[in-house]
């Protein structure tokens, strides 16, 4: 990992911007999530958040495992906001 990007090479500043608009994507993403399941939904957006935080400064490998664990957060708030729908759905219906 380089100091302030001195030592950085084109291979390593592509995987940065790939990373970092990865996080972005989460990001967005999760603030959508929020309509699902709110408790989720923020989780998600606050470590999608640190990720785009940590890829803006170098530190990929922490941005990378920090996407991985927004994005479960976020299926998961889907989840549980698509079951929700689904049994409010079900009860009208009867």
């Amino acid at each position: 990992m380089s100091l302030l990007g001195i030592d950085q090479t084109p291979e390593d500043s592509a995987r940065q911007l790939a990373i970092s608009k990865k996080a972005n994507t989460i990001f967005i993403l999760s603030l959508v999530s929020i309509l699902f399941c709110c408790v989720g939904g923020i989780a998600a957006s606050i470590v999608a958040n640190r990720a785009k935080n940590d890829a803006d400064v170098g530190n990929l490998a922490s941005a990378e495992s920090q996407i991985n664990t927004a994005m479960i957060l976020m299926i998961i708030s889907f989840v549980v906001g698509a079951m929700g729908i689904v049994g409010r759905l079900g009860k009208v219906i009867r």
